[in-house]
C-alpha cells in the first residue's frame, strides 16, 4: 500500500496549520534535500538498531530459557533471531507503516527538507543515545516528538496539528503494555 499512495500529501483542512509556518528560500530547501538523505539513513540505521533490539531482546531470553532449560542472566543471541527481528520490521514498515508516515508527514506539522532533516537528526541522535545507554525507547515517540518540536520552533503554537497529536498520544496509552 505504501508504494502506491502518496503519504506526504497535503490536506486542504491542514491549510490552515501550514498558513503558520515560515517558509524557507527554495534554493536552501533545495540544499537540505541531500543533507535529509543523509540523515535518513542515519536515522534508518537507529531505528533498526533501537527496534530490533526491543524486538529480539525477550524473544531471544525466551528463546534461550526454553533451549537450555535454564535462566541466566546473559545468553548470547543467535544469528537467526536477529534475521528474523530484522525481517518482521520490514515486513511492519513495509505492510502498515504507510499509516505512520501519513499522519506524520504533513499532517503533524508543515514537512519540508529543511524541517525534515532537523527532525530526522534530532530523533537520530536520542535514540542512538538512548541505545547506547541501555534505555529502551520507541523510535516513533522520538519522532513524533521531534516532529512537534520543529513545529514549535516556528514560534506559532498553531503551526501543530494539536489534534493529531492527541489521537497519536491516545493510540501510546491505548497501546501501552500493562
Amino acid at each position: 500500500p505504501g508504494f502506491y499512495m502518496e503519504v506526504g500529501a497535503k490536506r486542504e483542512e491542514d491549510a490552515a496549520m501550514h498558513a503558520a509556518s515560515f517558509s524557507a528560500a527554495v534554493k536552501t530547501e533545495e540544499m537540505f534535500k541531500f543533507l535529509q538523505l543523509t540523515s535518513c539513513c542515519f536515522f534508518s540505521l537507529s531505528h533498526g538498531a533501537n527496534d530490533v533490539a526491543n524486538a529480539v531482546g525477550p524473544f531471544a531470553a525466551v528463546w534461550a530459557i526454553y533451549s537450555s532449560g535454564k535462566v541466566s542472566s546473559k545468553a548470547p543471541v543467535p544469528l537467526w533471531v536477529l534475521l528474523y527481528g530484522g525481517l518482521a520490521l520490514d515486513v511492519g514498515l513495509l505492510t502498515m507503516g504507510h499509516h505512520i508516515m501519513a499522519a506524520l508527514g504533513n499532517r503533524l506539522t508543515l514537512q519540508t527538507p529543511s524541517r525534515g532533516f532537523c527532525i530526522e537528526l534530532g530523533a537520530m541522535f536520542t535514540v542512538m543515545v538512548a541505545s547506547r545507554v541501555g534505555v529502551p525507547v520507541s523510535t516513533t515517540h522520538c519522532i513524533t516528538g521531534a516532529t512537534v518540536g520543529v513545529g514549535l520552533c516556528n514560534g506559532n503554537i498553531n503551526s501543530v496539528n494539536w489534534t493529531m497529536f492527541a489521537v497519536i498520544f491516545g493510540g501510546w496509552i491505548v497501546t501501552c503494555p500493562c
